[in-house]
């Protein structure tokens, strides 16, 4: 078996310095935990050179998960660079599933976000469909109050869907976790739920409402985040699949003064006169 080469004074030569690097390039360093993350950092300058360092911090920022200080308590000098995480949703919410979408924002101040103003969550592929959490922190204009919270569940067109391409008889919900208030309470949540059908002109679905003016301070976090969570009923995955996509249906009246609509229109249809029975909305 062939030597491995070393350089003057013990120093590994510059094959095995790349050799090193290339073992290096192979490490998932997004998915690595806290703790095996740690454990790299830890076996020294002479493996994990400032270059792998840069790269591993690339990857691990890109997922928004740096670990923590949890993570850097072996290096001293980068322990007291890096805060501990703290949680941006209230102590014993599950945590997402695969049919559901959580989107978290800091909102420290009303005044932050202007009329109109857009935030998108990352999008999720629940079978063919893709969707995202689309939210007007300060409001649509559209007739609300000014201050309300609007909050649609927005389809990505992906370039490989057919032109005329349909989802049809899709339940969905949104909801707006809240944190306790005191000691002995847990968290809550208001939800709304609806029934639409996403296609090329009706891209999005929600309420320009979710939230009244006088509602958003209650649901913010003590960080001043606020966290809402889209998601999808079990009852019609089987529809978000493109092959079997059905008829499509006009929209699902819920509570009187809760319709759901577009983001572009106050309502974009008309409610019947006959609806089906609104959701619940606990945590109110």
């Amino acid at each position: 078996m062939p030597k491995p080469d070393v350089g003057g004074a013990g120093s590994p030569s510059p094959v095995a310095c790349d050799d090193v690097m290339m073992l290096w390039q192979h490490v998932r360093w997004a998915h690595l935990s806290a703790a095996k993350f740690a454990q790299a950092i830890s076996s020294g300058q002479r493996l994990f050179t400032p270059e792998v360092a840069l790269e591993a911090m690339a990857a691990r920022a890109a997922r928004l998960d740096l670990g923590g200080n949890e993570a850097f308590g072996s290096v001293t000098p980068l322990a007291c660079l890096v805060p501990p995480r703290r949680p941006v949703l209230p102590p014993g919410v599950p945590p997402p599933t695969s049919t559901e979408i959580d989107f978290c924002f800091h909102f420290s101040r009303l005044d932050m976000y202007n009329c109109g103003d857009a935030l998108r969550s990352p999008p999720t592929r629940i079978g063919d469909l893709v969707l995202r959490v689309l939210v007007f922190p300060a409001g649509t204009d559209t007739g609300v109050a000014r201050g309300s919270l609007s909050v649609f569940l927005e389809a990505v067109p992906q370039a490989n869907w057919p032109r005329d391409w349909e989802f049809a008889n899709i339940r969905y919900a949104i909801a707006c976790i809240r944190w306790p208030k005191g000691s002995g309470e847990t968290w809550a949540a208001k939800r709304k739920s609806d029934l639409w059908t996403f296609k090329a002109n009706r891209l999005d679905r929600g309420w320009h409402d979710f939230l009244t003016p006088s509602e958003v301070g209650q649901y913010l976090g003590p960080d001043n985040f606020m966290c809402l969570r889209g998601s999808l009923e079990p009852e019609c995955l089987q529809r978000t699949f493109l092959t079997n996509s059905q008829v499509a249906h006009g929209g699902y009246p819920g509570p009187a003064g809760e319709a759901a609509g577009s983001s572009a229109s106050r309502r974009s249809w008309a409610p019947r006169a006959t609806g089906a029975p609104g959701a619940g909305v606990p945590g109110d």
